[in-house]
Order: structure tokens, then C-alpha cells, then sequence
């Protein structure tokens, strides 16, 4: 009698995806937006910025667009609503992940982008759905949880607060601060949420 086998799963063809290698390509991109912006955008330089073979970036990005936008996109990478239980909290982290856009070499990324990429409306529209809307949507989602739970008050106009919040970290990230000293310190960011939250909860 033989043995029942158990059936095996087919390899997939080609090789499998990299994800240090997709790291360093949107690194390099990064960092060739930062050097020259959109308009001298090289998909040439960004191969040897991050040693990779152009036939591999292309089967991942496969137009120079696709590359610069999943480069842009990485300037809000991973900010959602941290969702901790309280507004507090949850400001306290979306501060310090909304500050990490205007470090380098994103803050340079993020100046040159809205210098040059207006003079191209579809990079535009992707870029601000990814990069600035996302940053907001958090904030917003994070100001309707609270209202829900009864933390602050109902009236709140979430999309004034997230503008208002993201607004003081971009002004501080983009001129307030002395070069490489945090956005915010410590001490900022407690007033930061201090003047939120009193502005924000039930009023006696």
C-alpha cells in the first residue's frame, strides 16, 4: 500500500521579492528627490545610489512617475491612528511621527516637491493623498475616537484640529528649529498636547 503524500505547493516562478532591496531603491529615491527634485529625477542615479540593477527597479516601479511617488510616500509611512485608549497618548505619538517628516533628507524632499511638483497635477493629487492627507487622516481619526469615548467634546471640527496639529510641527520642522535639534523637544511637545487637550475637552 502506499503512503499518502501530501501534496506540494508549486514554487512560484522568478525570484522573491527582496524587501532590503526595496528599501534601498526607495531610500535612493528619497534621496535623489532631495538632490534634484522632480524635474532632474534619474532613475540612472537612483540605480547607483542604491546598487541595484535598473531591470529590477523597473519590474517593481516600472515609470519613473511610479518610483517618485512610492518615494514620496514613504514621508508618511506608517502613520496611522495609534488607537492607545487615549487622546493624550495618541497625540503624544502622532507628534513625534508627523516630526519625523520634516527631518532629513525628507524635509528637503518634502520643500522641493512643493516648489516644483504643482507644475505636474497628477504627481501633485498622489503626493498630497499620500503624504499630507495621510498625516491629517490620522490626526482626524485619532480626535473622532476621543469624541466617542466622551474624552473631548462632540463640536470638535476634526479637520481644524488635524490642520492645527500638523500645522505647528511643519512650522517648527521647517523654520523654528536650529539645524539638527529636534522639531519638538520634550518640554514642546507636552505644551503642544497641554493647549490641545484644554481647548479640546467638555467645558464646565
Amino acid at each position: 500500500m502506499l503512503a499518502a503524500m501530501t501534496p506540494v505547493s508549486p514554487r512560484p516562478r522568478g525570484r522573491p521579492r527582496d524587501p532590503e532591496l526595496d528599501e534601498r531603491v526607495l531610500a535612493a529615491a528619497v534621496a535623489e528627490l532631495a538632490d534634484r527634485g522632480v524635474a532632474e529625477f534619474s532613475l540612472t542615479s537612483v540605480a547607483a545610489r542604491a546598487k541595484a540593477a535598473k531591470r529590477s527597479i523597473y519590474t517593481r516601479w516600472p515609470t519613473r512617475e511610479d518610483l517618485m511617488l512610492a518615494g514620496m510616500s514613504t514621508l508618511a509611512a506608517g502613520l496611522t491612528p495609534p488607537r492607545t485608549g487615549s487622546l493624550e497618548q495618541d497625540m503624544a505619538i502622532l507628534l513625534d511621527k508627523v516630526a519625523a517628516v520634516f527631518t532629513e533628507p525628507r524635509l528637503t524632499l518634502l520643500q522641493r516637491c512643493v516648489a516644483e511638483i504643482s507644475q505636474h497635477p497628477d504627481l501633485y493629487a498622489a503626493f498630497k493623498r499620500d503624504s499630507v492627507d495621510r498625516c491629517l487622516a490620522a490626526v482626524e481619526d485619532a480626535v473622532h475616537d476621543a469624541a466617542a469615548r466622551g474624552e473631548i467634546r462632540t463640536d470638535i471640527d476634526r479637520a481644524t484640529v488635524a490642520e492645527a496639529l500638523v500645522g505647528i510641527t511643519m512650522l517648527r520642522g521647517t523654520f523654528a528649529q536650529p539645524t539638527g535639534s529636534p522639531v519638538l523637544t520634550g518640554h514642546q511637545r507636552t505644551e503642544v498636547i497641554r493647549l490641545f487637550l484644554d481647548g479640546l475637552r467638555p467645558r464646565l
